[in-house]
């Protein structure tokens, strides 16, 4: 488990292409996930929603988004990400809830269509959204994010960060996909205003 968190951290601090700040307990970073110092520029794509419909991967109106890449059939760090994602989200206010965005992103277009990703986000939390595409549309927001699928062997992966994404539209935090909903709903509040 170590190995693999301490994986993920390196994968995100290539994506980011910066220095992660190590230390969760600083005056300088009292948050929970792990700082992105300096934040990161996301980026946004256009993608598809449960219904079928177009829909940006990043939404501008909210304060805060946590964005996870995973798949439906996945049967361990995906659904633990979730249900972590949505056991935070559950804990907010609904005020709070109303300024947080969570999207669920597949890495296996083949089996992720548009109303199995949409099964797979609301048994979690019916506000979730998930997204789906064609695999050069999903190519290009897996490369943007640091999501490697391995070309050879054409293994599915999952992402090995939850992203938080501040209204500014900036990577700010990042956590591991076994983080504690506590440590996800503390930021979120600070985040979210």
């Amino acid at each position: 488990m170590f190995l693999g968190i301490a994986f993920a951290l390196c994968l995100v601090a290539a994506f980011v292409g910066i220095g992660v700040r190590r230390s969760r307990h600083t005056a300088a970073a009292p948050f929970n996930g792990t700082p992105v110092d300096p934040p990161k520029a996301a980026s946004d794509f256009v993608l598809t929603d449960g219904s079928g419909a177009p829909a940006h991967l990043l939404d501008a109106t909210k304060p805060l988004e946590l964005l996870f890449f995973g798949y439906t059939h996945c049967p361990d760090e995906c659904p633990l990400a979730m249900a972590s994602l949505a056991r935070a989200y559950r804990s907010l206010s609904a005020a709070q809830r109303a300024r947080v965005r969570v999207v669920f992103v597949t890495v296996d277009p083949e089996r992720d269509t548009a109303p199995v990703i949409e099964r797979y986000v609301v048994g979690f939390d019916p506000q979730f959204v998930g997204l789906t595409g064609t695999h050069t549309q999903l190519d290009a927001v897996w490369n943007a994010y640091g999501v490697a699928i391995d070309a050879k062997t054409k293994t599915i992966g999952h992402g090995d960060a939850i992203y938080a994404i501040d209204g500014q539209g900036r990577v700010v935090l990042i956590y591991a996909p076994d983080a504690r909903a506590d440590d996800i709903a503390k930021d979120a509040r600070r985040l979210a205003g």
